[in-house]
């Protein structure tokens, strides 16, 4: 009786539907085409800044008081001289840290953003953010003019695999980035 009990509850915790996810594009969730205002202050504030500079912005998400990953990403990537020097040159660069708050059900987490209101721009999954990532550690690059993302990858697997550094990565995408941008212009004939 137990057994079947226990069964059953796992059955109910697992397969339970989850939160819609955003409407996608490939592995990528649309985004706004034009974003002026987000309603987030900081994010709008990273937003001005790389469309006067006309720079690519990267979003770190991060759990720097709960997420042993987060802080090694962060250590390998983020707090080196390179990456330092070319943010504000090559990208606008912006932290949004996480809090785990607890579930529904047992083992299971959200997140809470710091600052509250980068829930409006960057979510995890189920979010109804307009950039969303499975979760922590994550980055996201996004083109300030279109709102376009351009990448967005979790973990530093994903980066390694490039066999570049965050700051290389970010400056070869932007270039890629900025090229086809150039041949899809000639292509229309504009």
């Amino acid at each position: 009786m137990l057994a079947r009990a226990f069964l059953l509850l796992f059955a109910a915790v697992f397969t339970t539907a989850a939160p819609a996810a955003p409407e996608v594009s490939g592995n990528v969730p649309v985004s706004p085409q034009k974003v002026e205002s987000s309603g987030c202050v900081q994010f709008d504030k990273i937003l001005k800044q790389a469309k006067k500079k006309r720079r690519p912005i990267v979003i770190e998400i991060t759990g720097t008081s709960w997420c042993v990953h987060c802080r090694e990403f962060t250590k390998k990537y983020v707090d080196t001289p390179a990456f330092k020097r070319a943010d504000g040159k090559d990208f606008i660069f912006w932290t949004v840290d996480t809090k785990q708050i607890p579930g529904r059900t047992p083992g299971s987490f959200t997140f809470s953003f710091i600052p509250e209101d980068a829930a409006k721009v960057v979510g995890c999954l189920g979010s109804k953010a307009p950039y969303v990532v499975f979760g922590p550690p994550a980055i996201i690059v996004i083109d300030p003019m279109s709102g376009k993302m351009l990448a967005e990858f979790t973990g530093r697997s994903e980066l390694e695999k490039t066999g570049k550094t965050l700051d290389e990565y970010v400056a070869s995408l932007w270039k890629e980035h900025l090229k086809e941008a150039k041949r899809m212009k000639q292509s229309s004939g504009k």
